[in-house]
Formats: C-alpha cells, sequence, structure tokens
C-alpha cells in the first residue's frame, strides 16, 4: 500500500497531472484554486483556458505576474465581462489586442481601445464585428495602413469607404477592400 502511495503523490505532482487536471471540465473549484497559484507559469495558463473556471479564479488569473497567463485568460470564449474590463486596462499591449479581438468586450472598451496608441490594438478593434460604424469610419482615417486594411476586412464597413479603400495607397488595404466588396 505504501508504495503505490508514493507513485500516486509523485504522479499527483507533475506537470502533466497537473495540467490535466487544469483543464479537466469535471475538476472541483478547490483543485482550481490551488492550480491557479501555482509556481509554474504553464500550469497557471492551462486554468486559464478552461472555460468552466469560477469568476473568482479568472481574477486570480487576471492579475497574474506572468503576460502569457493573462493572454489565455484574455482569449477564454467564455470569460465574464468584469473580468475582460480588468485586462483591458492591462499595460501589455498584447493583452490589450487580445481582449479587442474577444467577441465578449463590450462597445464602451471597443470605443477606448480604437485610441489606443499601439496601432495591433486600434487594428484588432477594426477586425472586431461588434465595433460600430462610427469607430469604423474613425479607424479608417488611421495613418497606419495594417488599421485600415482591418476595416476593410469588416463586414460592417459601408460601400463608401470600402470604393475609397480600393484606391488606397498601400496594397493591403486595396487587396482586403476588393474582398470585402465581393461578399
Amino acid at each position: 500500500g505504501h508504495f503505490i502511495t508514493q507513485i500516486l503523490k509523485r504522479i499527483m505532482n507533475t506537470s502533466e497531472f497537473k495540467s490535466l487536471l487544469a483543464k479537466s471540465e469535471f475538476t472541483p473549484k478547490e483543485i482550481f484554486e490551488v492550480l491557479a497559484k501555482d509556481e509554474d507559469w504553464y500550469i497557471r495558463a492551462s486554468v486559464a483556458q478552461n472555460s468552466n473556471l469560477p469568476k473568482e479564479i479568472f481574477e486570480v488569473l487576471a492579475k497574474d505576474e506572468y503576460y502569457l497567463v493573462r493572454a489565455y485568460v484574455a482569449q477564454n470564449s467564455n470569460l465574464p465581462k468584469e473580468i475582460l474590463e480588468i485586462l483591458a486596462k492591462d499595460k501589455n499591449h498584447y493583452i490589450r489586442v487580445l481582449v479587442a479581438k474577444n467577441p465578449k468586450t463590450s462597445k464602451e472598451i471597443l470605443e477606448i481601445f480604437a485610441k489606443d496608441e499601439y496601432y495591433l490594438v486600434r487594428a484588432s478593434v477594426a477586425g472586431n464585428s461588434k465595433t460600430s460604424k462610427k469607430i469604423l469610419e474613425m479607424l479608417s482615417k488611421d495613418k497606419e495602413s495594417y488599421v485600415r486594411a482591418s476595416v476593410a476586412g469588416n463586414s460592417n464597413i459601408s460601400k463608401e469607404i470600402l470604393e475609397i479603400f480600393a484606391k488606397d495607397e498601400h496594397y493591403l488595404v486595396r487587396e482586403d477592400a476588393s474582398k470585402t466588396l465581393k461578399t
């Protein structure tokens, strides 16, 4: 009996086992609480990918010191809006990009992000299907061609703007505009 107990203890302490627990829909909240504070960021990131997490666990992970853990939280399809609001204030632009891409992100956050200093955040807003026509129109005048190309790829953009984009100086914008005009 002692030998089996030792083996089980050793197995349960492996990152493979912890990762399996972190990703399981049957893992109890108490286990998530422990795994969300694991010293290994990979385990915390595995927890962050689980769509069955209670809000409190998302909250802990949204404030994780390591940006990749927060990145996995931002990409979670079952993320509560309050957690997206926490992540929207992240200093790391990569996290803001992921929040801007999340389909659950509020129109208010998208509006704030439309003025973000980092062009990939603005481009992610431009690519989000929830972005209003007003914001898309504003982003259609962005100095960065990548942002304009993302606007051109958004199915909510007006035909008038797409026709202007068809003559844009940058080939990516022209290409995306012509693809959207065809659909």
